[in-house]
C-alpha cells in the first residue's frame, strides 16, 4: 500500500455549537457520543496517523496540540489563521514547510474519508486549493486543502480574519481552485440533534465506516 501523501490537518473545534446546545440541554456537540467514542474523536480516529493534527479550540484530546483563535469564537477563518500561525511556530514537530494543509470541521465525523482525494487533486492538478463539493454542487469549505504558502499569502492579504468566512480562501485573486465531489456522509456535520441521529444510523448500518481507535 502506498504511503499517504504528507500533509498536516487543522481541525476547527472551537465553535460555540449553539444550535445543538439549544436543543440538547446545553450539550457539547463535539463530545456527543458516537459509536465507541464521540463526534470529534470519531473524526480524529480515522485520519491517517502520519498526518499531524492541530486542533483549534479548547485542549480536549490528549496528545493532539490545541491552539485558540484570537479572540476565541472569532469564526472559522480566524481559527484557520490561528492554525497556520501555530504551524509556523512549530506546534507540530516534523511538519515540512512545503506540506499542504487540510482544513476540516470537528463536527464532521466522517470527513476523513475524503482527505486522500483532496490531497490527490491538490498534487495532480497544480492547484492552489482544493474544495469538496456536495451533491447539489455547493462547495464545502470545511472540507478543503491548500498549498500552505498560498493559504498564508491569502490570510496575510486580508484586512482581518475575525468574523470572515472560510470561503475567502477560495476566492482569492489568481487562485487556482479544483473541486472534488463528496459522498453525502463525508460532509455530514452535526449541527442539530437530528444530524447526530443520522450519523449514528449511518454508523450502525456500516455506511460510513467503523473501527479505528481514538488518537491519544
Amino acid at each position: 500500500m502506498p504511503r499517504p501523501a504528507d500533509a498536516v490537518v487543522v481541525v476547527l473545534a472551537g465553535g460555540g455549537g449553539t444550535r445543538f446546545a439549544e436543543r440538547a440541554a446545553g450539550a457539547d456537540k463535539l463530545a456527543a457520543p458516537l459509536g465507541s467514542s464521540d463526534v470529534l474523536r470519531h473524526l480524529l480516529a480515522r485520519l491517517t496517523p502520519c498526518w499531524p493534527v492541530v486542533l483549534v479550540g479548547p485542549d480536549r484530546v490528549a496528545g493532539v496540540p490545541a491552539v485558540r483563535e484570537e479572540p476565541p469564537g472569532g469564526g472559522p477563518l480566524a481559527g484557520f489563521a490561528a492554525g497556520l500561525a501555530a504551524l509556523d511556530a512549530g506546534v507540530a514537530p516534523g511538519v515540512g514547510s512545503g506540506w499542504p494543509v487540510v482544513l476540516l470541521g470537528g463536527d464532521q465525523p466522517f470527513a476523513a474519508a475524503a482527505v486522500p482525494r483532496l490531497l490527490a487533486a491538490l498534487a495532480d492538478g497544480g492547484a492552489d486549493a482544493v474544495v469538496g463539493v456536495d451533491g447539489s454542487g455547493r462547495r464545502q469549505p470545511l472540507l478543503s486543502a491548500y498549498r500552505r504558502a498560498h493559504a498564508r499569502a491569502v490570510v496575510a492579504a486580508l484586512p482581518g480574519v475575525v468574523g470572515r468566512p472560510v470561503r475567502e480562501l477560495l476566492g482569492a485573486r489568481a487562485a487556482r481552485v479544483v473541486e472534488v465531489p463528496l459522498e453525502a456522509h463525508e460532509h455530514l456535520d452535526v449541527d442539530v440533534p437530528e444530524d447526530l441521529a443520522r450519523a449514528r444510523a449511518l454508523l450502525a448500518a456500516g455506511g460510513a465506516g467503523a473501527g479505528g481507535a481514538p488518537r491519544t
